[in-house]
Parts: structure tokens; C-alpha cells; sequence
């Protein structure tokens, strides 16, 4: 029974150890890059004491985001606006967590998001840095904006040694990150 116990944890261990990134610690310096939160138009509509949100698609297909106020499963969404002329923003909160919904009701196609999105200088790329809750990871999601919609390209897992502060520079190759220590780092994607 002990030998399949060990099993057990060293596959969970391989599997954790694979979805870091690798890192390369840097001692060249590395001008920053323009980094901007995507535009939002707010939403005026408020929602006080409604319980769910239902957005009707156009295939007839509908999404529907239900409120919990338990002690077990709290958790409680908001429609915050629209980005990019058509793609709804839902703010997930859990007790500890926050999460973004993008949503394209042309198609019922959704997204979900560790952080609000930054646009990567001119490009049609972007990236999120989740803000994680005390037993998770620093992520990175990084992200193409293709007919219409978000598609997701990459997600980087932060070893628990590095604690970033900032994004110093991103394209379809390389991320640079500054973390709490002013150290830079680099991960190849």
C-alpha cells in the first residue's frame, strides 16, 4: 500500500514540476514595453438583487451565470462592460479569487481569464497576470485576438520562487518579468 502511495505522489509532483515554466535569470537590462488594459466600455445597467445573468446567443443557445451566496461555494458574478465593439465582460469573485468572462453572444463562445487583459504594444496580442490566491501560482495567459474573438496561445506557471512585479516585455517568443527583487527574468514560449 506504501509503494502505491509513493507512486501516487511522485506523479503528482511530475505533473506539477512539467506546467512550470522555465526560467533564466537575466543581467542584461531590458527597456520596457507599452503594455495598455483593452478599452472598456462600462455597464450602466446595474444589476442590485438579481441573482443571475443570462445573455441570449444568436444560434438560440443562451449563458446563464447564477450567483451562490453559501459558505461552501460562494461565488458571484457582475457584467462589467464590453471590449472590442461585442465581447461582454463578467467578473467572476470567489472568496479568495477573481476571474474575467469574456463572452461573444454572436456564437456563445466565452473565455475565461486569470486577470484583465493588457494589449501587447500595436499587436493584436495580449496577456493577463493573475493576482492568485495563496495556495495558487503566478500565471501569465497570453492570448491572440482572431475573427472576433480571444484565443488562447500560452499559459506560463510561475516557480513559487519568483514573485513578479511587473511585465517588462512580451511577444509571441519571450516574456521578461521583473519580479519583488528587481531580478529580471525570462522564459522562452
Amino acid at each position: 500500500m506504501n509503494k502505491y502511495a509513493f507512486l501516487f505522489l511522485l506523479s503528482c509532483f511530475c505533473v506539477q514540476a512539467q506546467n512550470e515554466s522555465k526560467f533564466l535569470l537575466i543581467t542584461d537590462s531590458i527597456k520596457g514595453q507599452k503594455l495598455e488594459e483593452v478599452a472598456m466600455i462600462k455597464n450602466e445597467r446595474k444589476y442590485r438583487g438579481r441573482k443571475t445573468l443570462e445573455f441570449n446567443c444568436n444560434n438560440n443557445n443562451y449563458l446563464k451565470y447564477s450567483d451562490n451566496y453559501s459558505d461552501n461555494n460562494y461565488v458571484e458574478f457582475e457584467e462589467l462592460g464590453v471590449i472590442k465593439n461585442s465581447i461582454i465582460v463578467v467578473l467572476k469573485i470567489e472568496y479568495n479569487s477573481e476571474q474575467y468572462i469574456l463572452l461573444e453572444t454572436k456564437n456563445c463562445r466565452q473565455l475565461i481569464l486569470e486577470g484583465f487583459p493588457l494589449k501587447i504594444g500595436d499587436t493584436e496580442q495580449y496577456l493577463t497576470l493573475n493576482n492568485p490566491k495563496t495556495d495558487e501560482k503566478y500565471k501569465i495567459q497570453m492570448f491572440d485576438y482572431k475573427d472576433g474573438f480571444f484565443v488562447l496561445k500560452n499559459t506560463i506557471v510561475f516557480p513559487k520562487e519568483i514573485l513578479p512585479k511587473k511585465i517588462l516585455k512580451a511577444d509571441s517568443n519571450e516574456v521578461f518579468i521583473l519580479d519583488l527583487e528587481n531580478r529580471i527574468w525570462k522564459t522562452i514560449l
